[in-house]
Parts: structure tokens; sequence; C-alpha cells
């Protein structure tokens, strides 16, 4: 019988420690990847990202597609998506090559991700095509006889946009309005490292088992049930070289303070995409834009009031990009904290755009 050679330093110790495997699938499970993720999508245009099996797929195939074949008994995402430690012998990650987004929006070029560590993320967390990807919207299309014919009603930038949003690229920007640039996320030494991992990644925090903020649960905050609180894991925010070990708060009045008012990113964020929601299902606002009889932009449930046999038309075409912003700061989720002037310049736009005259 094979006998084992003895441990003999602490070295040694750390080494066969490096994975932590049991805390890690711990994690894991508390993740929305397990229990948020809709592996039951299954279909060719979604298995790549809901399931292990596609996203397998799509990196056998060079990333050449997102659409894949119907996996059946899917798996969600989990370990063996993003490592591969049967063929890597380790478990580092799969693929770390920058990432090409396609743009859904006419006359912008693909965008090139490429964060380090994080590229593997943005290979799911990028703008999906729009159903039906045609129109695109078109910033140019500003005259009053452009007009914009939607027939689905989910004309809108896929969930997970968030690759775009840290980046600074994927919102609809209007040609008459200033936009400033980023915020330090963006073009941040360490981010252009870590990316998504610098924080969604960060040294675990609370409960039994590794954790259950940071590490492979991918959250930064979680509600707890037991004691109705939240618990923030501010962990990667508070390195030297980003925010420093006084910050505090996701809250923040960031490097966009002067364009919300004083006000903390996320609450301003959130107050005013309620605004912006309210405008597109009011017929006083975007009556006026509507080719047509008047109607809202937005149903009742958040879906976009359009279908083939009853097609929203937009006049002049590039106000639909309020339309777009919209769906695009919803489904980013962060409310302003991947990339804070931007997401607030898209949406001030968004509104002053539906206010003209």
């Amino acid at each position: 019988m094979r006998q084992l050679r003895p441990l003999d330093s602490v070295n040694d110790v750390m080494k066969l420690g490096t994975y932590y495997v049991a805390a890690r699938k711990y994690q894991w499970s508390k993740s929305k990847h397990a229990i948020g993720g809709r592996s039951e999508r299954n279909a060719a245009q979604c298995a790549g990202c809901h399931t292990t099996e596609g996203f397998q797929q799509r990196y056998r195939e060079g990333w050449s597609t997102q659409v894949v074949k119907q996996m059946d008994n899917p798996s969600p995402p989990s370990c063996f998506a993003c490592h591969s430690p049967h063929a890597r012998n380790n478990f580092t990650r799969r693929d770390t090559t920058a990432v090409t987004i396609t743009s859904f929006i006419e006359g912008v070029p693909d965008a090139l991700f490429d964060y380090g560590n994080g590229n593997i993320c943005a290979r799911c967390h990028q703008t999906r095509t729009s159903s039906p990807m045609s129109p695109k919207p078109n910033p140019m299309k500003s005259d009053a006889t452009d007009t914009i014919s939607i027939t689905s009603n989910r004309w809108y930038p896929h969930y997970g946009v968030n690759a775009q949003m840290l980046m600074g690229t994927g919102g609809f920007q209007f040609t008459d309005y200033t936009y400033t640039g980023n915020s330090p996320h963006t073009d941040n030494a360490t981010f252009k490292q870590e990316g998504c991992v610098k924080c969604h990644m960060a040294e675990p925090i609370g409960g039994g088992g590794g954790g259950v903020v940071g590490g492979h649960t991918f959250w930064t905050s979680f509600e707890s049930v037991e004691t109705g609180t939240t618990m923030y894991n501010l962990t990667g925010c508070r390195d030297a070289a980003c925010h420093g070990s006084s910050f505090a708060s996701f809250d923040y009045i960031s490097v966009s303070g002067g364009l919300t008012g004083g006000q903390g990113v996320q609450t301003y964020i959130k107050r005013y995409l309620d605004t912006l929601q309210t405008m597109l299902r009011d017929t006083s606002v975007v009556g006026k834009w509507t080719a047509g009889t008047a109607k809202p932009w937005l149903t009742a449930s958040g879906t976009v009031n359009a279908s083939s046999s009853n097609p929203l038309k937009i006049r002049p075409a590039s106000r639909a990009g309020a339309l777009y912003n919209f769906f695009f700061l919803e489904h980013e989720g962060s409310h302003g904290i991947h990339n804070s002037k931007y997401a607030v310049e898209l949406l001030k736009s968004s509104i002053a755009e539906l206010r003209k005259p």
C-alpha cells in the first residue's frame, strides 16, 4: 500500500489547504449561480450562460457562438463552468482572455473587455441581443420624421450588462448631451488586473462553512433572516489602492457628487430610475413622442408595451434611447456602484430627452 509522505512544513499544509473545496462549495450553494441562475433556461440560445454544460461547449468552440445545442438535464453554472481541474491540474480559471462584446446600438463599435481575472465573468455578464435585435436604437435618428417601430415586449438589453457598465459602454448616448466620462473603477490599475473578482470574490465573511458574503457566494451584501440586518463585504473596497480602510458604505458620495446633488450614488440612481419609469408609463410625457395613438411605453408589469400586432412607434427614433437606458440601468443592478458617473449621466440624459418640449 502506498504511504503518504508526512507534511514537512507549514508550507506543505498551506499547499494542501489552498483550495478549501468544501468551503467553496458551501459558499457557491448560497450564490445566485446556484439558486437563481435559471438553469432551466436550457434552450440553445440560453444554455451557453445558464448552464455549466452550455458554457463548457462555448469554451470548447473558442467562444465563437452564444448559441449552443439544447442541454438536457442541465446543471446551474458551477465549479466546472469556470474551472477545469481535471484538464489543467489546478483550479485556475478556465480562461482569462479578453472578451469582445457586441454592440447593439447603431453606430457604436463593439467593445473589448480586458479586466484580467474578471474576463471569464464577462463571457456571460454582458448584453445579449435585444429580442428582436432589429431595429437597433440609433442616436443619429433625431429628425422629426425618423420613426422606430418596436414589435417585441422584450426590446431591451438582456440581463447582466455589468461588463459594459464597468467599461463605460453599452448605454445609449444622446448626441446633444455632454457625457463626461467614467468613475475611477473603469481605469483603476487593480481593477484592470482583477476586474469583478476584486469585490465580488473578496475574502468571505459571516456565517458558517466559510462565509455568506464574498468568496464563491459572489455576493457583496447579505440580508440575515435571523437578525433582519444586512451584512456588507467591503474588503475589496477597503484596499489601500482603492477606497481605503475608512470606506463604510456602497451608497457613498462618489466623484459624481456634483451630478447627484451630494446624494449617495445608489440613493440617486434608485430615485431617478423610479422617475424615469414613471415617465415611460405617463402618456402625457411619452405620448408626444409616440407616432399614432398615444400609449405608455412600459406596461404595468414592467415590459415594453409592444407586440407584432400592436407595435410601439417612437418619433423621433432617438427618443427610444430613454427606454433602452431604463432597462440597461435596471438590469445592470448595481445602482451606480460599478461606474457611478456613467450610470448617472445615462439616467440624467434620458430624463432630459423626455422632458424636451
